[in-house]
């Protein structure tokens, strides 16, 4: 009885001691070093414009013109592949087709129109004819 009880309280000193190093870690895990000289006048010639300090350069209006076209026509292709495709999905597909009636035909393949067909046959009768890629189907009148 005495082990489960030394196993049990080991088991939560280690979980406890788990859980405050992944909190140490975490903590320090999106935070940037502060490495550096304490002072400003300790910073090299060399390191500061390796950080970014202003040289003197400035590029022409003909330099940032042509930089702002490479970055636009390269952001254009993948923004334009993108748009596409949720145009398409977003959007219903419009109809393809002419609209409009098919052409309904006899036995010889004949188109059957609808006044010769009304004279022909009387209520309720049935005849077989072609329909759509010449299907059968009946026409009850």
């Amino acid at each position: 009885m005495a082990e489960v009880g030394a196993r049990r309280s080991r088991a939560v000193a280690v979980a406890a001691v788990g859980l405050v190093a992944c909190c140490f870690v975490l903590s320090h895990a999106f935070v940037t070093p502060n490495v550096g000289p304490a002072h400003s006048r300790d910073i090299s010639v060399v390191a500061a414009r390796a950080a970014g300090e202003y040289t003197g350069f400035v590029p022409d209006l003909q330099r940032r013109t042509l930089m702002n076209l490479v970055v636009t026509a390269t952001s254009l292709i993948p923004v334009g592949v993108l748009l596409y495709g949720f145009v398409t999905y977003l959007l219903p597909p419009t109809g393809g087709g002419a609209g409009g009636a098919s052409l309904v035909g006899d036995a010889t393949g004949a188109p059957v129109a609808l006044d010769k067909w009304m004279k022909n046959h009387k209520d309720t009768e049935r005849e077989l004819v072609q329909g759509i890629n010449g299907d059968p189907y009946y026409i009850i009148t």
